[in-house]
C-alpha cells in the first residue's frame, strides 16, 4: 500500500468503538487487533493504539501507557 495514493481520515470514537475501515496497527499476543488512534493530551495530539476490548486508546506518556476513552481512529476511506 502506498499511503500517498490513499485517503485517510481521523474519525472520533469512544469506549473501544472501532469505525468501519479502521487501520489495524498490530495485534496483541492473543491475536486481538490493535488499531491506530490518537488523543488530545496536555495540549498535543499523541498517536497511540486502540485496544477495543479495554475500551480505550493507550498513548505513551511519562514512561507509561496512559488510557483515554475518548479518541480518534485512523480510517481508510474508499
Amino acid at each position: 500500500m502506498i499511503l500517498c495514493e490513499q485517503r485517510f481520515d481521523w474519525v472520533p470514537s469512544i469506549d473501544g468503538a472501532i469505525p468501519p475501515g479502521a487501520v489495524e496497527g498490530g495485534r496483541t499476543s492473543d491475536g486481538e487487533p490493535l488499531y491506530i488512534g490518537r488523543v488530545h493530551h496536555d495540549g498535543a495530539i499523541t498517536v497511540g493504539k486502540v485496544h477495543s476490548s479495554h475500551g480505550v486508546c493507550y498513548i505513551p506518556f511519562d514512561g507509561k501507557e496512559m488510557p483515554h476513552n475518548v479518541y480518534e481512529v485512523l480510517v481508510l476511506r474508499s
